[in-house]
């Protein structure tokens, strides 16, 4: 897996699980904070007080569009960000496809980080400045 030329990085030693990147995610997205409807994931690691974060790393060779049957993953040309289009049906090829778990079901549709169009609003709302991009 190549990253791509945009995307989110994270500093992992600073992220303190507060998930506040996963409700503005899904706030902007759905307009309700919904765990399963984030393009990040935080998880709580067995070691007390230590998360891992995924987010999609905008894929230079794409696995996911290449299993998508009905071609509706695609990159945005404005913002390089790999996107699921309207024509998703939640198949889940897209889901088994990516190599760091980056892409989450919800009400049957695939769902993962866009960059928001090209400004994330994750990286704005973390409190620790654990994102960048």
């Amino acid at each position: 897996m190549k990253a791509g030329r945009i995307k989110i990085n994270v500093n992992r030693n600073a992220c303190q699980g507060c998930r506040v990147c996963e409700s503005v995610c899904s706030l902007a997205h759905f307009g309700k904070i919904n765990p399963n409807g984030t393009g990040i994931k935080i998880r709580e690691k067995a070691e007390l007080g230590s998360f891992m974060q995924t987010v999609c790393q905008q894929c230079i060779d794409v696995p996911c569009a290449e299993a998508c049957n009905n071609n509706v993953i695609v990159r945005d040309r404005y913002s390089g960000a790999v996107t699921i289009g309207d024509g998703c049906v939640g198949c889940g090829d897209c889901k088994e496809a990516c190599p760091i778990d980056a892409i989450q079901m919800m009400d049957n549709q695939a769902v993962k980080c866009d960059l928001c169009g090209g400004l994330p609003k994750c990286v704005e709302a973390c409190p620790r400045q654990v994102l960048s991009w």
